[in-house]
Parts: C-alpha cells; sequence; structure tokens
C-alpha cells in the first residue's frame, strides 16, 4: 500500500464576518494547494466566520451564512482534500468544527472537544464541548456524515483531529481510539505570546512522537479584530522530528507550506530554522503586523501619536514606522498600498 502523499498547511488573515475577505483567503489557498499537487491541506480554526464573531456566534444568521459560503468550499475541492472550519448547529447546540471534504464530499465532520476558557478566549459562552468517544450522523443533502469525535481514511491514511485546546490538556483524545492514526490534523486560533511559538513547536514535535504519527498544525494569522495577535504558525512533525515550519508574523494574506510524507518512514524535505534571533525581535514583528492590520481593518488613514519623548511614545512611533517597513518588504509599494486604502510617501501618508 502506498503511503506516500503531499500535505500542506495554510496560515490565513481573517476578519470577523467579513465574507467575502475570508473566503478569498480560504479559496486562492485551495487554488495553490492543487496547482503544487497538494493532497491534504489542513485550514484554520472557524476560518470561515473568523475567529473572534464573539456573540455573533449566538446568532442563526452566522450559522445559515457559513453553510453557505462551504457549499461554495465545496465546490473548490476538485482532486484535492481540505480541512476547513466553521461554527456548527447539531441538537440547538453551536459547536466549533472542522469539516473534511475531499473531491467535493463531505467525509466528516469533528466537534471540538475542549473549549478556551481562558485569558482572551471564552468559548463556553458559545460553544458546547462534544462528548469524547461519540459520534453523530447528519443528513446533508441525502447522504450520511459522520460528526463528532470521527477518524477518516483517505488514500490509505488513517487521520485524527484535533482543534487547538483539544492538545492542550493531558486527557489527549487519541487515548481513547482503538485504532492508530496516520495523521493528525489540528486547525488553531492560539493567540500570540513570548514564548508560545517555541512551547507549540514542542507540543507538535512531541505528539508526534507520542501517537507514532505525522501531526499537522496551522494557525490564524495577523490581528483578527483588535485584540488578538495570531503569529500563522504551521508546524509538520513525523514521530518526533520537526519537518515543515514556515516563516511566522507574515504580512501577506495567507501562506501555505507543503512536506511529501512517507509514512512508513521519517523524511525532511523543509528549511526548518528559527524565524527570529530573540523575543525582543520577535515581538517587534508581531505588535507591527499588529498595527498594521489594524489600521487597515478598522479603515484608519494611519495613527496619530502624541510625542512626549518618553520610552512609550518613542516604542509607538517606532513601531508604526517598523510596521510600514516590513509591510514593503514583503507586499512591495503597490500592494501595501491597496491594503491600506491610501498612498505612501516616504515617511509621510497621503490619502
Amino acid at each position: 500500500m502506498n503511503k506516500k502523499i503531499k500535505i500542506a498547511g495554510a496560515c490565513l488573515n481573517q476578519t470577523p464576518i467579513d465574507w467575502g475577505n475570508n473566503l478569498d483567503n480560504i479559496r486562492a489557498s485551495i487554488k495553490k494547494a492543487q496547482h503544487e499537487n497538494i493532497d491534504i491541506l489542513c485550514l484554520p480554526e472557524l476560518c470561515i466566520t473568523g475567529y473572534g464573531c464573539e456573540d455573533i456566534f449566538l446568532s442563526q444568521w452566522i450559522f445559515d451564512t457559513a453553510l453557505e459560503k462551504l457549499q461554495q468550499i465545496i465546490s473548490l475541492t476538485s482532486e484535492i482534500a481540505v480541512s476547513v472550519g466553521l461554527p456548527f448547529i447539531y441538537k440547538k447546540n453551536i459547536y466549533n468544527t472542522t469539516v473534511f471534504i475531499a473531491d467535493k464530499k463531505i467525509l466528516g465532520i469533528y466537534a471540538k472537544q475542549k473549549l478556551a476558557n481562558r485569558g482572551v478566549h471564552y468559548e463556553p459562552r458559545w460553544f458546547t464541548p462534544w462528548k469524547q468517544d461519540t459520534i453523530a450522523s447528519l443528513n446533508i443533502n441525502g447522504v450520511n456524515i459522520p460528526f463528532g469525535h470521527i477518524t477518516i481514511k483517505y488514500k490509505n491514511i488513517r487521520i485524527g483531529f484535533e482543534i487547538c485546546e483539544d492538545a492542550w490538556h493531558d486527557n489527549r483524545l487519541f487515548k481513547s481510539l482503538d485504532q492508530p492514526v496516520d495523521l493528525i490534523l489540528n486547525p488553531s486560533a492560539s493567540h500570540f505570546s513570548f514564548s508560545k511559538a517555541k512551547f507549540r513547536e514542542e507540543l507538535v514535535i512531541k505528539s508526534s512522537k507520542k501517537f507514532d504519527c505525522v501531526y499537522l498544525y496551522t494557525n490564524l494569522l495577523g490581528n483578527e479584530a483588535g485584540r488578538i495577535i495570531y503569529d500563522g504558525d504551521i508546524l509538520i512533525a513525523q514521530k518526533g522530528k520537526l519537518i515543515g515550519r514556515n516563516k511566522r508574523l507574515s504580512f501577506h494574506d495567507w501562506q501555505i507550506i507543503s512536506v511529501e510524507v512517507d509514512f512508513d518512514e521519517n523524511t525532511s524535505t523543509m528549511d526548518v530554522r528559527p524565524c527570529f534571533k530573540n523575543r525582543n525581535e520577535e515581538f517587534a514583528a508581531a505588535a507591527a503586523l499588529a498595527l498594521f492590520d489594524y489600521c487597515r481593518k478598522s479603515h484608519s488613514k494611519g495613527f496619530v501619536l502624541s510625542l512626549s519623548g518618553g520610552a512609550d511614545s518613542s516604542i509607538i512611533a517606532t513601531l508604526v514606522s517598523l510596521a510600514i517597513k516590513n509591510a514593503l518588504n514583503q507586499l512591495g509599494k503597490d500592494d501595501l498600498e491597496k491594503k491600506l486604502g491610501f498612498s505612501v510617501h516616504g515617511n509621510t501618508y497621503k490619502e
């Protein structure tokens, strides 16, 4: 049996209920994956709606609209499998789910079991945790679809799922599975904080070793809605070895990395050097991206800053300058101005 396939993760810079932007990023990443002959693509947690919809998650409207967008995404998945996140209502409860689609067919829907409820996360306010080891059946367009704590067989690969917080608990879901999995997909919405990227990397590596599998993790990217910065991590490990990692904190709308994996033996086809030299460099990159995204998503024309000569105002001025510098280096002037909605002339802004 051939167990050599190409897998990929994509980080996406999404905005809550900005359906056009979110679908454009999903569409572009799928198209890129198809062009690269990728077999399985994992997209981040709640990427159709955006993670930060807050109490809008309690409305029927967002669920109905997300399902409409899901149908459009399904139509894009010719000759590729895609895992995509959205909220889903089952028996009047709202679940945080990822839908696994292959060649325009839904093969299963995984529902998150461990809900984040600390710091900036308040998931139990909107979502219900799915019960471990429980699988339900949904009828979608006349087809019965497994829903809940599922695993999926695709191209001779047995696939399991965790969504973000599921992986951060000692009581991991795969302890209860009767059969081992070859691949675990983890779509996430994990906020930036100091040293968290290193912890995440260790978690992915240790998980791939613990469950004797390939583990693919992908995160959201950018300042989604003002409060949280996502660093856009994509990590791929195989049986205790990191075999894929992207460059984090990108100013692009999306980013994708892929690895061709032989599931019968360890392989490595990626350069996995660290992105940043130290925590100060990492923080500057995160804050610069956050300021840039906040400016463009709020449709502002820049920032007003009272310069006192002190450390605080000096640092903010430096970070705003770094935001433009990093965006210019990564995007080029034309794309930078298109994103911001105004022209950039040297160190000044002009509408």
